[in-house]
């Protein structure tokens, strides 16, 4: 309370330590041939079915590879993974 610190210098460091730190992408994954595909279908606007149709695959597979997508960049929605993807794996497209 008069400016006087609560834990020992070592206790706080020690504590800061366990602190999780936010991902800033240097420990990113590696974008699969797939996922590219699909990154760049998304970066022209198409829908599942249009990407199903030009790679061959299912539109149940497009989604299955969003998802992934999603779940490796950490966004919830094609706009936000288009914002991270350019941010962050613009050296992989």
């Amino acid at each position: 309370m008069d400016g006087k610190a609560l834990f020992g210098q070592d206790l706080f460091r020690r504590a800061l330590e366990k602190v999780d730190v936010p991902d800033t992408g240097q420990h990113r994954s590696k974008l699969t041939e797939r996922e590219r595909q699909i990154l760049s279908s998304v970066f022209e606007g198409l829908a599942y079915k249009q990407i199903a149709d030009r790679l061959q695959i299912s539109e149940t597979a497009v989604k299955a590879s969003l998802q992934q997508l999603f779940a490796k960049t950490g966004v919830r929605t094609r706009s936000q993974l288009v914002r991270v993807a350019l941010e962050q794996y613009r050296d992989q497209l």
